[in-house]
């Protein structure tokens, strides 16, 4: 009689078998993760602590034990390192160092000038306005001022200068030019000929310089007077700007 055996039956595999194998699995896979993730960890770990320790403690060569204890900032273990406030760190100032200051503007006195003989004014600068000579009958620019004084009466400097001409002008007499600085000359015209300066002389501030004459032509019908003229820098200006310190 024939053995004949019964044929077994195929495995099969259960939901609850296949999850299991899953679970398996995963844990397995998570273990092996994990101890490389420790390995490189690990691994890292020791790289960094070389570098700090790299970092910290320089390598000294030929040192004394005193040296190499000197950390990087180069302060000795246990010494406070000294701090100095800003005023502290300003260079002091020696005797030897000069100080400097702005150099002091000293103000210019006032030039005071004036009028070189007493008496009135009897005719005024014209400027640019034309007037008729009393003596002549022209018209003609006034380019002084005449000042009416007798015969004799001194004539004073209105301000220090140079005497730089004396003449005898065939229209204006014995005349006196004066220097007085800063661009400022005058003529004192119509004097006498017996003067105390000439060419060259310098002369303070109210020096008598002459006296009032009768030597002026071209106004000779007028009074007795000086022709007081003032120009500066060449150009006739208006001498009562400058008298009584009107500059």
């Amino acid at each position: 009689m024939k053995n004949f055996n019964k044929p077994k039956k195929p495995r099969v595999f259960t939901r609850k078998s296949y999850y299991t194998a899953l679970a398996v699995c995963t844990l397995m896979l998570g273990a092996a993760c994990f101890g490389s993730y420790k390995q490189t960890e690990k691994k890292i770990g020791e790289e960094l602590s070389s570098v700090v320790e790299n970092q910290k403690t320089p390598v000294v060569t030929g040192k004394s034990d005193e040296q190499k204890t000197v950390n990087v900032a180069g302060v000795k273990p246990g010494v406070k390192k000294e701090t100095k406030s800003p005023e502290q760190t300003k260079p002091a100032v020696t005797a030897k160092e000069e100080v400097h200051s702005e150099p002091r503007i000293e103000e210019s006195p006032v030039r005071k000038y004036s009028i070189p003989v007493n008496g009135q004014i009897i005719q005024e600068f014209s400027g640019d306005e034309l007037i008729k000579n009393q003596t002549t009958g022209a018209w003609q620019t006034h380019n002084g001022m005449d000042i009416a004084a007798n015969p004799g009466d001194e004539v004073r400097a209105m301000y220090e200068g140079t005497v730089t001409d004396v003449l005898e002008d065939p229209l204006w007499g014995v005349t006196v030019v004066i220097d007085h600085g800063e661009g400022i000359s005058a003529r004192y015209c119509g004097l006498n000929k017996g003067l105390n300066v000439t060419k060259d002389d310098k002369v303070s501030s109210q020096d008598v310089i002459g006296a009032v004459g009768d030597t002026m032509d071209i106004e000779s019908s007028m009074e007795p007077h000086l022709h007081f003229e003032v120009l500066k820098n060449g150009k006739y200006i208006n001498p009562l700007d400058f008298i009584n310190g009107r500059e």
